[in-house]
């Protein structure tokens, strides 16, 4: 290896620099096209760094990115030869002897021969894995004068003596590193640099270069910055002046580098279908993933609309096709998006993309592999399971995959409930009475059975208030039949223990779910909906669901996985025989969540 390089350095010296240029865009191009490793994670870090840019923009900075370091290689084999085109802006800024501190940008070998015939100069740097390399290199450094130095005892004595001393400020981050903001990312960054100029009352120099035309670089030095604040509040300025030089010239970075792989913060991106139960869920999930994690989580949400019914199946399609190849793509969600939300989507960035309910999964699926980012679908969806990272499925679905978790039920959110709360007492004027609360759904497959029997349940119910001293809290839904409501009106409106009736299709108001559960000491509900009684049991409220009419098997499967949870209530109705149960379904979903999130963080 030693013997292949020197006579590679010798071959190069002697190659017109035309020939050496195109030499390196080859290899960049081809590092490009091939490694699809470190094309993926540059991918990722560009988009985490510049969400607003399109995938085509990043595309282009991530092969001039590969280019240039391929061009930073030749330049550190012929230093010598083309160190005479770099220009350094912000030279008389270097009055006094300091740190000088650098990223991944740039050619750095060449920056450091030129600065070492410059000024008094000494680079710290780690040695290569590869022996033969790492002597290579330093040999080369050493026959033009380059100052080298491999521990903090040289480098001390070297910063005693009034040289400049040059470190990496983005590498060799120790476990305890101070976090601070790099691109909205909550980074661990070295304090190496500014731990050494506090202690010896140096001045910090920040130096960033980038390539103007072929061999032809700029390098400049940005204003001293004094270390005479906190460690972190330096790091903050240091990283704030480095955004500002990458926002100019972003194709410099080693965007493969792994600077962000540590990162304390993940960005989770909610796709949703504009159903506030399926936005409960996905939110239900975030709670979940914050008690799981130290990661510091930010959360945002996007409603997702199609352009018409048909672009939804394109949709399907396109995401059973898609893969982790299709990363940096997803020109597919053009199509099948309305323009508003497609460049909405198309500036985001996500750690981690949740979802629930089929309409949304592909746009899940399709966005998360465009941007490289983890995919939890919750609910069945039309595409394969093994196609998301997670999914969180209902037992009484029947399916399941490697990487899903089976709930019972439905997960619940309960947004701003403390305020719901509030507002339900004082608009409906609430008593401090005993309460029994009742949701009374809608037929699904027998309307005059269902009818028949309310009215039966309704009689009970007026019955066993009286008798226990119960006030009630009644409220329908929108598939409440006319006739029940017209019932319920005529025989519970005046009735002397009814509190408050609320008609879904007259007035629904957002806090009567949450509030009526939350004052009730007991909740009665109608069989058939699934979703509504994993709320109530989410709260761990005493819930009874009444059957009206013969369910499917689907919805037998679901009451089944839950009786241990709550009571049922069949004809005749003879509600003084229940058995009140507490529910601990919510905290067995969490803990069954809880186990499998470790493999999405």
């Amino acid at each position: 290896m030693y013997k292949l390089v020197k006579n590679l350095q010798k071959i190069f010296l002697k190659l017109p620099l035309i020939v050496l240029y195109y030499f390196g865009v080859i290899c960049g191009l081809l590092m490009y096209y091939f490694d699809r490793k470190k094309r993926v994670i540059a991918f990722k870090n560009i988009k985490m760094a510049f969400p607003e840019k399109s995938n085509k923009k990043l595309q282009v900075i991530l092969r001039k990115s590969f280019i240039n370091f391929s061009l930073s290689i030749i330049e550190s084999f012929v230093a010598k030869k083309v160190f005479k085109f770099v220009e350094i802006y912000g030279i008389q800024n270097l009055k006094e002897a300091g740190i000088l501190i650098g990223v991944h940008e740039g050619s750095w070998e060449l920056y450091n021969w030129l600065l070492a015939h410059k000024i008094k100069y000494v680079m710290f740097a780690n040695r290569q894995p590869n022996k033969n390399l790492d002597r290579f290199l330093n040999e080369c450094r050493e026959a033009e004068g380059i100052n080298v130095c491999f521990s903090s005892k040289e480098l001390i004595k070297y910063l005693k003596n009034n040289y400049f001393i040059a470190m990496a400020f983005d590498h060799g981050a120790e476990r305890n590193a101070p976090l601070a903001i790099f691109f909205s990312q909550l980074i661990p960054t070295p304090r190496g640099a500014v731990y050494l100029a506090k202690k010896f009352n140096k001045k910090i120099y920040a130096g960033f270069g980038w390539r103007k035309t072929r061999f032809s670089h700029v390098l400049e030095i940005a204003q001293p910055i004094n270390a005479d604040c906190k460690i972190e509040e330096t790091l903050a300025k240091l990283n704030s002046i480095f955004e500002k030089y990458l926002e100019k010239h972003p194709q410099e970075y080693l965007w493969f580098y792994k600077r962000f792989k540590r990162k304390k913060n993940r960005q989770i991106l909610i796709i949703n279908d504009g159903r506030i139960g399926h936005l409960k869920q996905s939110l239900a999930f975030v709670s979940i993933l914050e008690e799981s994690t130290d990661y510091k989580l930010t959360t945002q949400t996007i409603d997702i609309r199609y352009k018409n019914k048909y672009m939804r199946i394109l949709a399907d399609i396109c995401a059973f096709f898609s893969s982790k190849f299709c990363i940096g793509c997803g020109r597919c969600l053009r199509f099948f998006l309305t323009e508003e939300v497609y460049n909405q989507i198309t500036k985001l960035y996500a750690d981690i993309v949740v979802s629930t309910g089929s309409l949304v999964a592909p746009i899940n699926r399709i966005f998360s592999f465009s941007i490289g980012a983890r995919s939890v679908s919750i609910f069945r969806p039309n595409i394969p399971l093994s196609k998301f990272d997670m999914t969180i499925i209902p037992q009484h679905d029947r399916i399941s995959s490697a990487n899903t978790v089976k709930i019972k039920g439905a997960l619940f959110y309960p947004l701003n409930l403390e305020e719901k709360v509030k507002k339900c007492k004082i608009f409906f004027n609430l008593s401090n009475d005993k309460k029994i609360a009742v949701f009374l759904g809608g037929p699904i497959y027998d309307k005059d059975e269902f009818v028949e029997n309310i009215k039966l349940f309704l009689q009970d119910i007026k019955k066993f208030s009286l008798e226990k001293n119960y006030k009630l809290l009644i409220s329908t839904s929108r598939r409440t039949p006319k006739t029940v409501e017209d019932y319920t009106k005529k025989n519970l409106a005046k009735f002397l223990n009814t509190e408050v009736i609320v008609f879904a299709n007259e007035q629904n108001y957002d806090f009567v779910f949450e509030g009526f559960v939350y004052f009730s000491d007991i909740v009665f509900v109608t069989a058939e909906s699934i979703s509504m009684i994993s709320e109530i049991i989410s709260f761990s409220k005493p819930c009874v669901c009444v059957f009206l009419e013969k369910l499917d098997s689907k919805h037998k499967i679901f009451l089944k996985s839950i009786e241990n949870e709550v009571d049922f209530l069949d004809k005749p109705y003879n509600i003084g025989k229940i058995n009140i149960k507490k529910s601990f379904l919510y905290e067995e979903n969490k803990k069954n969540i809880k186990e499998a999130i470790g493999k999405i963080l």
